[in-house]
Parts: C-alpha cells; structure tokens; sequence
C-alpha cells in the first residue's frame, strides 16, 4: 500500500492543523520566548479541519482566520511537523485551544467571534492610588467586551455563558492570551478561569463576586501554628514514615462552594494579589487539600 503524504490526507480527531509559516501576528518569534505568563496569540489561518465529535461541532471552515491559545502558540513552534514534498510547517490544534475566529478574515476586534466558552476582555489599567494592588504575572482587570456561545458540561452538554457584557473582572494571567489588535491589548480567557466580577469600579476585596469553582483566602495567623503544619500522608511497604511536607494554611476569605474555615494547601498552586496591602491567595478549589481544625497543631 502506497502511503499518500500531504495535508489533504492528514487526520487528527477534533484537531485544527495550521500552517505556522502564516503567521499574521506581529513580531510573533520575538514574543513567543517572553518569560512572563501573559502570551500573545498565533493569530494564522486553519489548513485544515478534521473531524469533531457531533457535540463540538466547529464553527469556522477551512481557509478562516483564526486566534490560538498562549499554550496553543508555544506548542506550534516548540513542536511543528512538515511533510515530503511540502515547504510549509504545520501544527495540530485541539479545538479547545482555538480562542475564536475572524469574520471576513478581517482582523479586527469587532470582526473577532469567540467560540465556545471563550470570554474577550479589554484591559484595564488600575491606577495606583486604588486598594487593588496587581502583582506582575499574577492578576490582570479587563472589561468583558465579547463572550463565546457556551461551554460544556462534564457530560459534554452545552452550557450557558454567564458573565455579562461590560462587566470588570479580575482575571489569572497564567490562563490568559493576550490579543492585540489596532494598537489596543485585549485578554482572551475560558470563563472557568475568571475569579470574579466587581460589583461596582470600586476595586476592592469585598466588592468581588467569586466565580465557579475558584476561591480566595489568606495567610492563617495562629501563634500556635505559625503558618504552617507538618503533616505524614505517605507510608511505605516497610510502614515507615516515607517523607515529611510542610505546606501552608490558609483562612477562606470568599468562595462558592467551600465553607469557612481553614484549609491546608500548597502555595505554589496559587496566585497571589493584595488589597489595601494585605495579601490574598487565589486557587481552583480542586487544589486544595483538605480542611484543618483550628486545634490541630
């Protein structure tokens, strides 16, 4: 059997192949080794479609200019691939990590459609004089400008879109793509990845609204437990005590599904902000370990 290589003959199931050599970003090799969180997007055109399940259907077509992920763009030119034959270099895109399209192939924000659970925001310069304090690579605020048509369940049902137009929002930049078009900077985020709203451009601890499965604590003060704990989670064949950890405890400060209390988890899984100079700790709920008492020691 005769193999056939070229583009026309690939298949990746539920995959996008773009041809990296077709960038449309400017200076993007120069800002794809940035060493900060917040990435700029490989904005490029899609080759080639291949199938999706029934549930996702894609909606745009081959030859429609499209905006990758941060995650998406460092894949792209960490990992390309060319075939026989073919001067170009490509890369294969998950669906999930596509952030939109452009209508027309026009690249312009307003010709920009979000697909999916995908959220579009314009960044928000905080002026210093605010209790909001952002740490760089931490925390962005942009103003929710664009929303996708809705995300999916566990079960893979569709799911309605929940963060309104012109809303503030406080936002993680280790989840977050950078978009700039015209001169202007835009974010483009999963709503999953968006801590809260403001309810009012008062930018202040107790005026965010948490979203989903995301919460904010801070450091524990107990003169009894200094911050910290050891704890042994891991016993070996022998029942001996393999290791030993320290991690931090934290008080909950906001949350929609954890109850008050203090909760034992691992700093380096959090982002950190302050309000009016204290300290607070974003993270999934899913990272958190587990819940202490206050007498445990």
């Amino acid at each position: 059997m005769d193999f056939i290589y070229d583009i026309a003959n690939t298949k990746s199931y539920g995959h996008v192949m773009v041809d990296i050599n077709d960038w449309k970003s400017d200076s993007i090799l120069q800002q794809i080794n940035l060493k900060g969180k917040l990435l700029p997007t490989f904005i490029t055109t899609a080759v080639k479609i291949n199938s999706a399940p029934a549930y996702r259907p894609v909606p745009f077509n081959e030859g429609d200019t499209i905006a990758l992920s941060a995650i998406a763009t460092r894949i792209s030119f960490l990992r390309p691939f060319s075939l026989p034959n073919d001067p170009n270099s490509y890369a294969n895109v998950h669906l999930s990590q596509v952030l939109g399209y452009f209508k027309d192939n026009e690249i312009t924000i307003d010709n920009f459609i979000p697909i999916y659970d995908k959220v579009v925001m314009k960044k928000i310069d905080i002026p210093a004089s605010t209790s909001l304090q952002l740490i760089t690579d931490n925390m962005s605020v942009g103003e929710v400008i664009k929303v996708g048509d809705g995300g999916f369940t566990e079960e893979w049902e569709r799911r309605p879109m929940n963060i309104e137009i012109g809303s503030r929002v406080l936002i993680r930049d280790n989840v977050t793509t950078t978009l700039s078009i015209g001169g202007d900077e835009y974010y483009v985020t999963d709503d999953t990845n968006i801590v809260g709203a403001f309810k009012s451009n008062e930018y202040d601890i107790s005026n965010v609204n948490i979203f989903g499965d995301i919460s904010i604590f801070e450091e524990y003060e107990d003169d009894r437990i200094e911050g910290s704990i050891l704890y042994r989670p891991v016993f070996n064949r022998d029942n001996d005590i393999a290791q030993t950890y320290q991690e931090n405890v934290f008080k909950l400060v906001k949350s929609n599904e954890l109850n008050d209390g203090v909760y034992l988890m691992s700093r380096f899984d959090t982002e950190y902000i302050k309000f009016k100079n204290k300290d607070y700790f974003v993270i999934k709920n899913n990272k958190v370990m587990a819940k202490k008492e206050k007498e445990t020691v």
